[in-house]
């Protein structure tokens, strides 16, 4: 469908366009900001004058260039807006309490054991109101609370706030609502997104993509997930899944076919319960992906043979990430430590020259992600920023009467 716009939708995309170029270029003047965004200096006045007014924004130092008057330099304020980052899973609970420049305050770490419904929903509102109040933040700044959950989602009801996570992963959460039951309960708007996306928001927002335009973002979770940047934004896809590149089928179908009537697919060398399963045959007890920094850094046999399977089968997917998108860059991110990290990156650095179009000169840079085992948590507590604040082009279009309607908690996009 196609959509007009007016001058009210305009205006608002260019009040944020003026935040972000402050927040990701701050402190800087009024002229500057009319330099980067090509909008008029009148413009920009009474665009800062409002961000002023909403404290998102405030006048720090002075500058002197030339002759003349010093230069007034604005500055995005940290303390104007907090959001809450969750990072769900069926083993753990992740949160974080974040200020609007990505600081984290206040932090929480459960174990879980694939809890109900019930149960994980009174846990998260448990944790949330413990951070706030830790915190000892207004409620007022609480811009909203962000939701990283395993991929792939199921929406239902074509509504966002009906997300529903996979039951085949999670048995037992068939149909709930995780956004609206959160929202009754915390009286604070709520963001869902699957963990590989929420991580790929967060590097775009406060990470090393603040300044890449399109990438991608390979991530390391219970299993194997991505999520799609494109011209500094998110790229869900239909259903919210783009990037779900775990899913991928490969050819070696003897791959531990014996272990599961699954097809075989790109996820299944990086499901960190069977690597489990193999360290523990060789005397290890492992039950969280921190553990395996030291075995590796012992260049434990089996943790290096599954890193290298897990290279070779990757590589390709890596190749088809470049081939189809043409990113800047391929980020490589989640509950892996770091150290695990830049290994697989070197092995795939490697192997890709073997495979690579000799014609194509210049491949995608391939990178750690900045955020490490916070990603998720992070890149949830980003939902809710990136919801209120980011400039993205679907402000441009007039609302339908079947757009989704923000809760009147006192909270405001701007």
């Amino acid at each position: 469908m196609l959509r007009g716009t007016n001058l009210k939708f305009a205006n608002s995309y260019n009040l944020r366009i003026v935040l972000e170029v402050i927040r990701l270029y701050g402190p800087m003047s009024r002229m500057d900001i009319s330099k980067n965004t090509h909008l008029t200096a009148q413009t920009v006045t009474n665009i800062t004058k409002k961000l002023m007014e909403t404290g998102l924004i405030y006048e720090s130092d002075r500058r002197q260039i030339g002759r003349g008057a010093p230069s007034i330099l604005l500055k995005s304020n940290p303390d104007s807006a907090y959001s809450v980052g969750v990072d769900f899973d069926k083993d753990h609970l992740n949160c974080v309490l974040v200020d609007f420049n990505g600081k984290i305050f206040q932090r929480s770490c459960i174990r879980l054991d694939y809890p109900t419904p019930a149960e994980a929903m009174d846990l998260i509102v448990q944790n949330v109101n413990a951070l706030i109040e830790k915190g000892a933040i207004d409620k007022k700044k609480i811009w909203g609370i962000g939701v990283g959950v395993p991929g792939p989602m199921i929406i239902l009801n074509n509504s966002i706030r009906a997300n529903a996570i996979n039951p085949k992963f999670f048995p037992g959460w068939d149909k709930v609502p995780v956004v609206q039951i959160l929202e009754e309960k915390l009286k604070l708007p709520v963001y869902m997104e699957n963990n590989a996306s929420a991580a790929a928001i967060g590097e775009r927002w406060y990470g090393e993509g603040k300044h890449v335009d399109s990438f991608f973002y390979i991530f390391f979770g219970a299993g194997l997930g991505g999520g799609v940047v494109i011209n500094g934004q998110l790229y869900p896809g239909k259903r919210g899944n783009a990037g779900e590149l775990g899913y991928l089928p490969f050819m070696n179908n003897n791959y531990e076919q014996n272990l599961s009537d699954e097809i075989p697919h790109l996820g299944l060398h990086f499901d960190l319960k069977r690597l489990y399963k193999k360290l523990e045959k060789a005397g290890y007890k492992i039950n969280e992906p921190s553990q395996l920094e030291k075995l590796f850094l012992d260049n434990e046999p089996v943790l290096i043979e599954w890193l290298k399977n897990g290279a070779e089968q990757l590589a390709q997917a890596v190749l088809s990430i470049e081939y189809l998108i043409d990113p800047e860059t391929i980020f490589f991110g989640g509950r892996l430590p770091e150290s695990i990290i830049r290994e697989i990156i070197c092995i795939l650095k490697d192997l890709i020259l073997l495979y690579r179009i000799p014609d194509l000169k210049q491949m995608p840079a391939l990178k750690p992600a900045a955020a490490g085992v916070d990603a998720t948590a992070l890149g949830s507590a980003t939902l809710p920023m990136y919801n209120s604040f980011a400039p993205v082009p679907s402000l441009l279009h007039k609302k339908t009467d079947s757009s989704i309607k923000k809760l009147k908690t006192g909270y405001q996009s701007i």
